[in-house]
């Protein structure tokens, strides 16, 4: 959505849930270039950090013009996620601070 401002917002309630401070889920939903590696490990369950991650996730591909690992089939991004560092965005580019 943009507001009258021009500021834009962001939201994808495809699976939503009240997480409250404290609290775990342990769905396995959604697209895995977004899903956070402890979402993907269902362990310990999550929390809103999950949502921190994909929000990064979100920002390199709007920065980039496509998710990291959007190349690969859904079982190897997956892999990648768990046994890799996460992605950054590249250094030699001139972003701004609000980025």
């Amino acid at each position: 959505m943009i507001d009258a401002k021009g500021d834009v917002f962001l939201g994808d309630f495809g699976v939503s849930a009240h997480v409250k401070i404290g609290t775990k889920h342990t769905t396995f939903v959604g697209s895995p270039c977004w899903m956070a590696p402890e979402v993907m490990e269902q362990t310990d369950g999550y929390d809103l950090k999950a949502d921190i991650w994909s929000l990064g996730i979100t920002a390199i591909e709007l920065a980039k013009g496509e998710a990291p690992n959007s190349d690969l089939p859904a079982m190897k991004v997956l892999l990648v996620v768990l046994n890799t560092p996460p992605p950054t965005l590249p250094k030699n580019e001139d972003w701004s601070n609000e980025f």
